[in-house]
């Protein structure tokens, strides 16, 4: 579970991941603005919200990572699995960090500077940290980034390229649609089935060709069998369909949700 969630649940803007006790900063945002209950802290850029009051939320949420916005590195995502490294040229310099975003839909670094963001409003965002190496990582992970094995990627990519050991591995897997609400057709279920060997879907009743989805529990056969201790594998058990209130769900929104941020940077 999450530290902070039952503290959080009905007040705060974010929620930390329980590995933050070793010294990284991580949150995963919620939709509760810190001063104005009657608006949200919506995070993206888009045509529901001013750019400037974008800025201002991001603004918050970086405050309460402890992190100069201008060090914040967005992935531009694409719903695929390519993973990128961040070296230190990103680390702020005066640049307008809305304006700093890489085509993919994970990142790595290990430089002390950088913060590594994912929006998301329904996909789950996944945190990484090895704390021996000094890496962390940040995964957006739809239903195509989850059946591609983007996970599996980016401890692919940590191990090759920092020389990450597997049994030092944190993850955390964030606020997401869940098997009670996330719906799919055999159009997502075909592929699913066929890329992981634990249940993960869940047949309907009396709805033929109809399944629910738990992309959660497919990421963690994928991490578990990367050699991740299960131990160190936490999931945050929030979907954010369910609780709409807090969090903001493309699908139960109709296509009109906001954006929270998942986000982690080394002290």
């Amino acid at each position: 579970m999450l530290t902070n969630w039952h503290q959080e649940q009905d007040g705060g803007i974010c929620v930390q991941p329980a590995f933050t006790r070793l010294g990284v900063h991580a949150l995963f945002s919620f939709r509760h603005h810190p001063q104005q209950s009657d608006e949200d802290l919506d995070v993206a850029f888009h045509q529901r919200l001013a750019h400037e009051k974008t800025r201002e939320n991001r603004q918050y949420v970086a405050q309460q990572l402890g992190m100069p916005l201008a060090n914040f590195v967005f992935v531009q995502q694409v719903h695929g699995t390519e993973v990128l490294t961040v070296d230190a040229a990103a680390c702020g310099n005066g640049m307008d960090a809305s304006a700093r975003r890489i085509a993919a839909d994970a990142l790595l670094t290990n430089e002390k500077c950088v913060a590594l963001a994912i929006l998301t409003a329904d996909c789950v965002p996944v945190l990484f940290y090895d704390p021996v190496s000094q890496v962390i990582g940040a995964a957006h992970s739809g239903w195509r980034g989850t059946v591609g094995h983007i996970s599996v990627k980016v401890l692919e990519t940590m191990k090759r390229q920092y020389h990450t050991r597997m049994e030092d591995v944190f993850v955390s897997i964030g606020p997401s649609i869940r098997r009670c609400c996330y719906e799919v057709d055999d159009v997502v279920a075909k592929p699913m089935q066929a890329a992981f060997s634990r249940p993960v879907l869940f047949p309907r009743f009396k709805r033929p060709g109809k399944y629910l989805l738990s992309m959660q529990a497919a990421i963690r056969e994928d991490i578990e069998r990367q050699g991740v201790p299960p131990a160190q594998i936490e999931d945050s058990g929030v979907c954010t369909s369910c609780r709409v209130k807090h969090l903001f769900s493309h699908r139960r929104e109709q296509g009109e949700a906001g954006r929270q941020m998942a986000v982690i940077s080394m002290p």
